[in-house]
């Protein structure tokens, strides 16, 4: 996909380790299925890791670039064929349409779309970190770290796919959005150092902040909101029996909103031992600065994405 150019970039993926990392959070995944997984979690970081840099404090140009990334993702937007960053996601949702429904597509295009959103969002609040509170810091995280699409995965690597009819009841949404808001206090946690470094929006660091709280006290503070959230996952779990009741689903529907159920919470662990383990969550120095033009996608033509949306804006216009 041309996504790394130079040899410092290929020396940084391989030290990330991506296929474990998606191993971890997917970890009944096989063969193509995982391979597949993989690749979206790598363009996702490398997409995401570009606006640590200077161009995450451009929210004018970030605009443009998630105006043309949303037209690649629907298609409305032809895709330059020097352009890696929308030859990547391109081929993964090809991938992904040879083996999910259009329904399902949907959805995932849908996620994928709130999280270009997000990381766009996530650039119109770096330049004022100090006035965001806890609260803000959630709404934009849950966002922009993508996590909808990640969970999304879970169906293409068990080989169904949920009704849309239960997809979008409570209790799904609800079990969906703890392991997002768990996941993001995992990585706040971990990704610390970095984000200090980096100028982030973060969780912990916004309860610093907006709270006057120490590094200890926030920390705190967190681990008893994850604790809370936990136990909102297992009150809903422990009442989906009756819920299944309610809607009459039969024996292999049970099985598999279960099996849904059993994958989320393997999601949760995995996650915890995907930042135990990756480098780039490590406190080293190396690991603490940006990766942007060191041959990832910013060299690699996000700018022509960029001058393709403002062609589009310009014909708009017209």
């Amino acid at each position: 996909m041309g996504l790394a150019t130079t040899d410092t970039a290929l020396r940084y993926l391989e030290a990330w380790n991506w296929g474990r990392l998606t191993g971890h959070c997917l970890p009944t995944a096989r063969g193509a299925d995982l391979e597949l997984a993989t690749d979206w979690m790598t363009w996702g970081f490398l997409y995401d890791d570009q606006f640590a840099g200077p161009l995450g404090n451009q929210p004018a140009r970030v605009a443009r670039i998630t105006e043309n990334m949303i037209g690649v993702l629907y298609a409305t937007s032809a895709a330059p064929k020097e352009d890696a960053c929308a030859r990547g996601i391109t081929d993964i949702l090809q991938r992904l349409e040879s083996k999910m429904s259009a329904a399902w597509m949907a959805r995932f295009r849908d996620d994928l779309k709130w999280y270009f959103l997000g990381v766009l969002r996530m650039t119109t609040f770096r330049n004022r970190l100090s006035q965001i509170d806890t609260r803000t810091a959630f709404e934009i995280r849950r966002l922009d770290i993508g996590m909808g699409a990640v969970i999304d995965l879970i169906e293409v690597a068990e080989g169904f796919e949920l009704p849309e009819a239960l997809f979008g009841t409570t209790q799904i949404q609800t079990l969906r959005q703890c392991v997002i808001d768990i996941v993001i206090m995992q990585n706040d946690v971990f990704s610390l150092p970095k984000d200090r470094h980096q100028q982030e929006v973060n969780v912990v660091l916004a309860m610093e902040r907006s709270e006057n709280l120490t590094t200890a006290q926030a920390l705190a503070r967190t681990s008893a909101l994850v604790d809370e959230k936990v136990q909102e996952f297992l009150a809903v779990k422990a009442g989906m029996p009756a819920f299944y009741e309610t809607l009459g689903l039969g024996a292999t529907d049970r099985a598999r909103m279960d099996r849904y159920l059993h994958c989320l919470e393997l999601m949760i662990h995995g996650c915890v031992y995907s930042h135990a383990e990756c480098v780039r969550y490590s406190t080293r120095s190396e690991h603490t600065q940006p990766i942007a033009g060191r041959g990832f996608i910013q060299d690699l033509h996000l700018d022509a994405g960029l001058e393709l949306a403002q062609a589009l804006t310009r014909t708009a216009q017209m």
